[in-house]
């Protein structure tokens, strides 16, 4: 197959995509809705593999003529001090891959720019307060102090006709400014194999030494190969020049520093003692698909060549020498640099070069496991998802273990619209869920809104966190698959409730994130999963208690932040925030609490288990066991359950009870243990205390 048909068949795998994500919102076929699923599918993707930080999708757009503006999201990163604005460019398929020029790319960075001078000069004033447009304009201009630099990026299903992109302006507003398009080929490669960078040849036999010297390291596998080498800092300059930030596109955190201001340290020793620039400098890691070697003049090995060759640690190493060079006039003529070479298969870059960066100054050791989307539990998920059909025997959900698998999947199943009909009947698009997807359901069924509510990756290292805290190796049984499924029905008919509410005008992931925890914590996780997976959607006393409490919760949610002289989307994230949401008064319709479950099971989550003892009649020594659970407050309860996994003393479903406990502990105990509890909780309690985890006065 060419490279056009592949573009093409990814085109329509995309149009697809597009659909799908409109569905629930409005009239797929409304250009604005498409162009507003493609937003949110581009920005989640880039947000998946690092490119942003917590992306809001947000379209707002105005003005006439010379004076139009436009902007459909932002992300603002908490440990930097760039704006990321972007803006989408949506055009209707047709039989061949659209087109977009640099007179199109021009526009829509003009009306980007002019957004941008706009929320800076504080136009949020002029905007109605609660809509998402204020709140969004209103950041932008609260935050403009702690900016030094905007990253404008351009979506667009379109491929770019050109693919070296005119010079823009290097600052708009008094900020260093930078330009980005992801055109569809583009984004293509980030889906497909996980790359987002272009494909550089970089031909080194023109050195004086005829290559690279350099020196193979063995490693007693076939897996990688690696070489150490010395870069010439004026080779790294003339790649820097001739390449741009496309050498370090791979990696994003190199990415995005390089493109900031030059490193005042870097440069003051490239000045002053260029010969101890090595000595000083921790150097450069690089990655490439393929390495030639050869004999260089001298009669030693060498590379003569890299392919798709892309710095992944120490970008800024490498653009501060150029700048040098370039705004300075520095002589890099005794200036060496110390490097490694990694050669890593195409298909495993999205895998491997994370780490490889992020280990490149530390002697962690790097295993499989540690690469999470081929983490056991991930390729579990995936599998269960695979062979088992919902209670009617009709459809199944599908588990995105790798991003875009499931327009992959489709596409895979055949191109004609009927092929596409029945992959879709099996596995319909809003039974579709990601590894994210997971991770915002379960930590928002444990309690963690404030979690989710931060960015999306830090939510799933959380989650992986507490994953890995269960067991090595773990892969989830049906009967928790069920209950993950159970748990995203919640969270996904909550999210369609907030969507579809028109006094709820702002804050919807957050509003949608508070809520589906209220509903866990408030009701002490009884909501019966097995019946929500059983039915394969909630019962009406339970939809009734979301249409209630979430415009509630959208009034209350701005209240610490406004308290606290703090931007009222950053509150979101604070624990002081969903400390208060709890605290307020939150009624279980009578309706609701007749169909909750009278126990959690062992692990806490809604399923009636060995546990539960209704009726039956309770001894002395089980009021003793009562008793002495109620004496510990939830962070003990939670202290014997760390402590219970670090040690092996306790196992898991013991743990899950001692969970459980906690969750009683910090509703004030309005839900007794049960006997069953009771009885393994004392247990637990002398365990803890012969250890000394527990006071005997405890």
């Amino acid at each position: 197959m060419s490279k056009e048909s592949d573009l093409i068949n990814f085109s329509r795998e995309l149009e697809s995509d597009i659909t799908d994500h409109a569905k629930p919102d409005g009239d797929p076929s409304s250009a604005s809705f498409r162009e507003s699923a493609l937003t949110e599918i581009i920005s989640d993707d880039l947000a998946a593999c690092g490119v942003l930080e917590s992306p809001v999708v947000c379209h707002f757009e105005g003005g006439h003529g010379a004076g139009s503006f436009k902007v459909d999201g932002y992300s603002v990163p908490e440990e930097d001090s760039r704006l990321d604005l972007f803006i989408t460019h949506y055009a209707r398929p047709s039989d061949e891959v659209q087109t977009i020029n640099a007179s199109h790319i021009e526009a829509s960075f003009n009306k980007l720019e002019r957004y941008f001078g706009r929320a800076i000069a504080g136009h949020h004033r002029n905007l109605e307060p609660g809509l998402e447009p204020y709140g969004m304009t209103e950041r932008i201009h609260d935050l403009r102090s702690k900016f030094d630099r905007v990253n404008f990026l351009l979506f667009t299903n379109s491929r770019l006709v050109q693919r070296r992109e005119k010079e823009r302006k290097q600052e708009v507003n008094g900020l260093a400014a930078t330009y980005d398009v992801w055109d569809l080929e583009r984004f293509r490669r980030l889906r497909e194999s996980g790359m987002s960078y272009e494909t550089l040849q970089v031909d080194l036999r023109s050195l004086k030494a005829g290559g690279l010297p350099a020196v193979k390291v063995e490693q007693g596998n076939n897996k990688s190969q690696t070489w150490v080498t010395i870069f010439p800092g004026s080779l790294l300059a003339d790649l820097y020049d001739e390449h741009g930030a496309r050498l370090l596109e791979l990696n994003v955190r190199s990415y995005l520093q390089a493109r900031g201001k030059v490193n005042k340290g870097i440069l003051q020793t490239l000045r002053d003692k260029p010969e101890y620039f090595m000595a000083y400098n921790n150097g450069i890691t690089v990655v490439a698909e393929d390495v030639v070697t050869g004999t260089l003049h001298d009669g030693t090995d060498g590379i003569l060549s890299l392919k798709g060759m892309q710095i992944v640690n120490g970008g800024q190493t490498t653009a501060s020498i150029h700048r040098a060079v370039k705004d300075f006039g520095v002589d890099l003529s005794r200036v060496s640099v110390q490097g490694k070479i990694t050669v890593v298969e195409p298909s495993r870059f999205q895998e491997l070069v994370p780490f490889i960066s992020r280990y490149s100054n530390t002697q962690n050791k790097i295993t499989e496991s540690d690469l999470t989307a081929n983490h056991p539990f991930h390729i579990g998920m995936e599998r269960v998802s695979r062979r088992e059909w919902t209670p009617n025997q009709q459809t199944r959900w599908f588990y995105e273990r790798a991003r875009g698998s499931y327009p992959t999947a489709k596409m895979r199943e055949g191109t004609t619209e009927l092929k596409r009909r029945e992959f879709e009947k099996r596995y319909p698009p809003e039974q579709r869920f990601s590894k994210e997807d997971l991770a915002k359901f379960e930590n928002v069924w444990k309690g963690l809104p404030h979690v989710v509510s931060r960015h999306a990756q830090k939510n799933f290292v959380y989650f992986m966190h507490e994953l890995g805290a269960i067991r090595d190796g773990w892969e989830p049984t049906v009967e928790e698959y069920r209950r993950y499924i159970a748990k995203g029905i919640l969270y996904k008919e909550v999210q369609r409730i907030v969507k579809r509410n028109e006094a709820i005008t702002a804050w919807r992931v957050n509003v949608t994130a508070y809520t589906a925890a209220l509903l866990a914590d408030k009701t002490v996780r009884r909501i019966d999963l097995d019946r929500i997976w059983r039915e394969q959607g909630l019962s009406p006393s339970l939809m009734q208690t979301i249409e209630s409490w979430a415009p509630a919760v959208f009034k209350h949610l701005p209240f610490i932040g406004q308290r606290d002289g703090k931007h009222i989307e950053e509150s979101f994230k604070s624990q002081a925030c969903w400390d208060y949401i709890r605290s307020l008064d939150w009624n279980i319709p009578p309706a609701l609490d007749r169909e909750l479950i009278s126990s959690t099971g062992a692990n806490g989550d809604g399923a009636a288990g060995p546990d539960s003892i209704s009726g039956e009649r309770l001894t002395p020594h089980d009021h003793n066991n009562i008793a002495l659970c109620k004496e510990l407050s939830a962070a003990q309860w939670l202290t014997i359950s760390a402590w219970g996994q670090k040690s092996g003393e306790l196992k898991e479903w013991q743990r899950g009870v001692a969970y459980t406990l906690a969750s009683y502990a910090a509703e004030g105990w309005i839900r007794l243990p049960s006997v069953k509890q009771a009885k393994h909780g004392s247990a637990m309690i002398e365990k803890a205390r012969s250890a000394g985890i527990l006071n005997r006065d405890e």
